[in-house]
């Protein structure tokens, strides 16, 4: 018996020890791990709204999506408006920057867990090309406008319906701006 209750203090003390350094570690890079992601995320704005060299976080009213206006120096250069829309497996969290003409300019996926091989390939600059200088009078329609993703199609309908609540957020952003 006090050989169980031996065995038993010495597991309890090593499991305390583990938590301790786990929670010290944590505590240590968490603050680097935060930055860095923020340093990710300003980068990726950058990268699809090209010329922006700083950015805001704005509210727009009735918006369903984050947007982030866009300077060089003191002049709007754009809007980057971050959605998710629901694809076939999972959201597909999207950036997508739009010029004052309310025209994509950039965008980039963040994360999405659609099928391997098939959804998946709306990361593919091929896919996201095609959404390039579409801008609010035009349709955005998978098999019409846009090539959709062979065996793929809801996964590229939910980029195309992201697209166009980017750019209708874009236009009541607009519209609501004095």
């Amino acid at each position: 018996m006090g050989k169980i209750i031996k065995l038993g203090v010495t597991l309890g003390v090593f499991c305390v020890i583990s938590a301790g350094m786990l929670a010290y570690v944590f505590m240590m890079t968490g603050p680097r791990i935060e930055a860095n992601a923020k340093a990710s995320f300003d980068g990726s704005l950058r990268e699809v709204l090209p010329g922006a060299e700083s950015f805001k976080n704005v509210a727009a009213p009735g918006a369903k999506s984050e947007i982030y206006e866009g300077y060089t120096g003191d002049k709007a250069v754009g809007l980057v408006v971050k959605v998710a829309p629901r694809g076939y497996s999972s959201e597909i969290v999207m950036l997508v920057g739009v010029d004052p003409e309310l025209r994509v300019k950039g965008m980039k996926i963040l994360s999405q867990r659609e099928t391997p091989g098939l959804g998946a390939n709306v990361e593919k600059p091929k896919f996201q090309k095609q959404f390039i200088g579409k801008g609010v009078k035009d349709t955005i329609e998978p098999k019409k406008d846009i090539d959709a993703i062979t065996g793929a199609t809801i996964s590229s309908r939910a980029v195309c319906e992201g697209v166009k609540t980017v750019l209708k957020d874009s236009e009541q952003y607009r519209k609501a701006k004095p």
